[in-house]
């Protein structure tokens, strides 16, 4: 038997298709499995032939996979294996033609959690009869069919309808999203054909896909043949695709009258129903893993997780808790939540002491029935992996005093046997680890129990997966060969800061992580998969490459891309630039740019932290010649912090960053170079000349490179759960981005003040992709209301362009603030979510008086303390009667 594959994918110089095909012998379930080469027809079509001899039925597994010389990318496509049933004894040849198989359509994004209550219950499917005379299939991809509606198929031949709309050919589900049906086809005929909806009440189609019409070729290989159509996604006008609506807000944020001075898990509960009732279909929240690591507020940074696995302890609603306790304890959680309730902002440090206090006390006083009882058993055995190194690891942070495990003595290095041992019942710490245990095991029930709550009003909740680790973490305690511990992840410059970010993560090591298939990562949506149905990946750019701070450096501005292409000596001297190691890559200082850094200091700054070097250079003393020396050193003298900046400023002024251990031959540029003195003095030739290599560096040769960074990381990412994931690609953007996210069905994130291009000041929403989510803000910016009022001038140019306002008002009026909302509803993007405070400002009665308090984060303060409470509890946000209307009335109108 011949076996014809025939792959409709479009290709590019330097990509090739292959076939990785197993077959499976019934009788002696004899295994076979190949990869060979498909060959290239034209410009969309490319095909493999292979033959089979022997008699009976057999069955074939196959898939396709794309690879890309240059970058080394090797993907397969999307989707289960393929099947095919052969007959040998039936057939002398089976054509299977398919469309490459791609997440990014919209059917595949249907498939996700997100879409649960949209798609209802599960239901059955029964397989339609084979006609005798039937010699193709059709089989197509089409998820969210119209109610009373199926696909069906018309074409150019009397077997299709003749393209008539009331004799098309309908298909029947065989399975979720999957339609298909049978019939007889002349093999040597040039047919012509498209999807279309028919309306079984009407009888007629009432609808034909977009795009041009779909062909078949004559297939005549053999007397006895079958033909195999598998058709990737009903192309459809974004209109008729799902929209929807969502609000995001931190957990910590959230006010009720039964909280304790911070939002809790229970509180998502009331949330969800004041969504449902204006038509939300989905809930955003910040990470919500455990940050304890100091003890005090520099633990509301919820980016900065101890774990990645276990849940922050401070969202536990203490009077739930199954385990009843005396009027005096209830008579102290009461006195606790009358005297935190009412601040304005959390108090993080008073919140979190209470809470342990009182847990404490619970599980004290019920210890043995805890540990024996089922609830708690059935929870370790089911996550050990994780939760005992997590507990072992908050008891020995505890008990030292620290995070900082190198300082955890014996401790310092994770001893798997060492670890376990502390779990035995008859250790003396045994019951300090059961602690943290059934924190968790409490934690994950009362989060599992507003997520049951949600999924029941047909809310979705989309969590946020941090880029980063703690280096202080259980992580990088129990797997510190995963990570890179000798650096730090950050962000480039950018408008929001100009110095850079360095959020002090230690970097991944990818090489290790690959090996093993990323299986900390598949662990770790596994885990957040158990609660959210969406995910944010946190600058998802940093699949593609991190920004990398060495350690001996404090500023973001001093890193460069991890991975990247460096820039060899020689072709640096090849542009003509006299490279001179010490005046590109040392600290570039003078006395004019002293004495314009640090004014009437400027002697004193001298005479203290540096000395001459000659021909009127100077340089930095040995106490200080890094940027961590001088942050070290002020970390004992604060009190002339104007120096310590003008010094960090002095150790940035190099042009260059030499990659370690290349012995002077590997550079990366440093990124805003432009701003230092050292390159304001280069002569004009050489300014020009470096700055070619510059562009060139950042803008051009590390595309490719990192597009195969990309595809070789979130793939894995993508299958690892079940979970609609989202990107933040907000930044500096490799131009490889979008078309990575498109091919892998991660939705992108548009923000109207922060567009992607250099063409536009402000994006409209009207312009952003169906598979995107726009907002007018996030959780790092300043609301709608603060950045109205922070440049006139930018107010103004956004007021006219978008709606024809010539002189803005200083304060967002609530119609302003409704048309900037009402914008993004409109928007084509499958999802437009909005913070709460967003919203509110639509109401001038109801929202904050003062909009700075609003603010969630400031990225160019480190440390920040996230502390942002609603000013309304869940329950007068319920009954705010006038604003729920109006927003309700906003997103039925647009169908969302």
């Amino acid at each position: 038997m011949k076996i014809v594959f025939r792959l409709n994918y479009h290709t590019i110089p330097g990509q090739s298709l292959w076939l990785k095909y197993s077959t499976v012998l019934d009788e002696k379930g004899v295994r076979f499995d190949q990869v060979v080469p498909l060959q290239w027809l034209d410009d969309r079509q490319w095909e493999a032939c292979v033959n089979v001899g022997g008699a009976g039925r057999f069955r074939l597994e196959y898939n396709y996979q794309l690879r890309q010389s240059g970058n080394g990318v090797v993907l397969d496509e999307w989707g289960p294996v393929r099947v095919a049933e052969v007959d040998l004894d039936a057939r002398d040849a089976v054509v299977l033609m398919d469309e490459w198989c791609s997440a990014g359509t919209a059917d595949y994004a249907y498939d996700t959690k997100a879409f649960l209550a949209a798609r209802g219950a599960v239901r059955e499917f029964s397989q339609p009869g084979v006609p005798a005379n039937a010699n193709h299939s059709f089989q197509l991809r089409m998820e969210a069919v119209p109610e009373g509606k199926v696909p069906c198929l018309l074409g150019s031949v009397s077997e299709m309808g003749n393209w008539g709309w009331h004799s098309a050919v309908t298909l029947d589900e065989v399975a979720e999203g999957v339609w298909q049906t049978h019939l007889y086809l002349p093999p040597d005929w040039r047919i012509e054909y498209k999807y279309g909806l028919f309306d079984q009440k009407l009888g007629c189609v009432v609808g034909v896909e977009h795009g041009e019409n779909r062909s078949l070729d004559p297939r005549n290989h053999a007397p006895r043949q079958w033909v195999q159509v598998r058709d990737e996604c009903y192309r459809r006008d974004h209109a008729g695709l799902y929209h929807a609506a969502g609000v995001s807000i931190p957990v910590f944020s959230l006010r009720s009258d039964e909280g304790m001075g911070i939002g809790e898990f229970a509180d998502l509960k009331p949330l969800a129903d004041w969504a449902c009732g204006v038509g939300l279909k989905l809930i955003q929240i910040l990470p919500v893993n455990d940050t304890t690591s100091s003890h005090d507020w520099t633990d509301s940074y919820p980016y900065s997780a101890i774990s990645v696995f276990a849940l922050h302890p401070i969202y536990l609603r203490i009077q739930d808790l199954d385990h009843s306790m005396s009027a005096a304890f209830k008579e102290r959680v009461l006195s606790a939540r009358e005297s935190l309730n009412p601040h304005e902002r959390v108090d993080h440090e008073a919140v979190m002491n209470v809470k342990m206090a009182l847990t404490r006390e619970v599980f004290e006083e019920h210890r043995a029935a805890i540990v024996a009882g089922a609830p708690f058993r059935e929870f370790l055995s089911a996550n050990e992996g994780w939760v005992v190194p997590y507990a072992v690891f908050c008891v020995k942070r505890d008990h030292y005093g620290t995070a900082d495990f190198s300082r955890w003595e014996e401790w310092a290095v994770y001893d798997r046997e060492k670890v376990e041992a502390l779990t035995e019942p008859s250790h003396p710490e045994w019951h300090a680890v059961a602690y943290h245990i059934w924190l968790q095991q409490e934690l994950d029930k009362q989060l599992s129990d507003a997520v049951a709550h949600l999924h029941s009003k047909g809310l979705a909740l989309k969590g946020d997966l941090p880029i980063g680790i703690d280096r202080q973490s259980v992580d990088a305690w129990a797997e510190p060969h995963l990570f890179k511990m000798d650096a730090q992840a950050g962000a480039p410059p950018d408008a929001f800061a100009v110095k850079g970010q360095n959020w002090g993560f230690p970097t991944y090591d990818w090489e290790v992580m690959r090996r093993d298939g990323y299986a900390w990562w598949r662990s770790r949506f596994g885990q957040l998969s158990r609660y959210f149905d969406a995910y944010r990946i946190d600058h998802i750019l940093g699949f593609f490459r991190i920004w990398q701070v060495p350690y001996d450096h404090v500023e973001g501005i001093m890193g460069f891309f991890d991975p990247a292409l460096p820039i060899h000596i020689d072709e640096i001297r090849e542009r003509g630039i006299a490279f001179d190691y010490n005046r590109y890559c040392r600290p570039y200082i003078r006395w004019d740019a002293i004495a314009e850094r640090f004014g009437d200091a400027s002697e004193y700054v001298k005479n203290n932290f540096l000395h001459e070097a000659g021909h009127g250079y100077f340089q930095l003393r040995e106490n200080v010649l890094t940027q961590r020396r001088i942050d070290d050193y002020f970390q004992e003298h604060p009190h002339e912090p104007f120096v310590r900046q003008g010094l960090l400023d002095c150790a940035a002024e190099v042009l260059f960053f030499e990659v370690a251990g290349s012995h002077g031959t590997l550079f990366h540029p440093r990124m805003s170079m432009q701003a230092t003195h050292s390159y304001r003095d280069l002569d004009p030739d050489t300014r020009w000349r470096v700055e070619e290599l510059y562009n060139d560096y950042f803008f051009r040769r590390q595309e490719e490179f990192w597009q195969g960074q990309g595809l070789a990381k979130l793939p894995a990412m993508r299958r690892a759960s079940d979970m609609l994931l989202c990107g933040e690609d907000l930044g500096m953007v490799p131009a490889c981005v979008p078309g990575v996210l498109k091919e892998l069905g991660i939705l992108s994130l548009e923000i109207q003040r922060m567009p992607k291009t250099h063409e536009v000041e402000f994006y409209h929403p009207q312009h952003a992709p169906y598979m995107s989510v726009v907002s007018p803000s996030t959780h790092d910016m300043s609301t709608l209301r603060g950045w109205w009022e922070e440049d006139a001038a930018a107010t103004a140019r956004f007021a006219w362009q978008m709606f024809g306002i010539s002189q803005p008002e200083k304060e967002l009026s609530g119609d302003v603030a409704a048309k900037i909302i009402w914008q993004h509803l409109q928007s084509p993007a499958m999802w437009a979510i909005f913070p709460l405070q967003d919203l509110l400002a639509m109401d001038e009665e109801l929202r904050h008086p003062v909009p700075e308090a609003e603010r969630i984060n400031v990225p160019a303060v480190i440390p920040y303390y996230w502390r942002y409470r609603m000013h309304l509890s869940t329950a007068q946000l319920a009954t705010a009667d006038g604003f729920n209307k109006r927003l309700r009335h906003m997103i039925v109108s647009v169908n969302r």
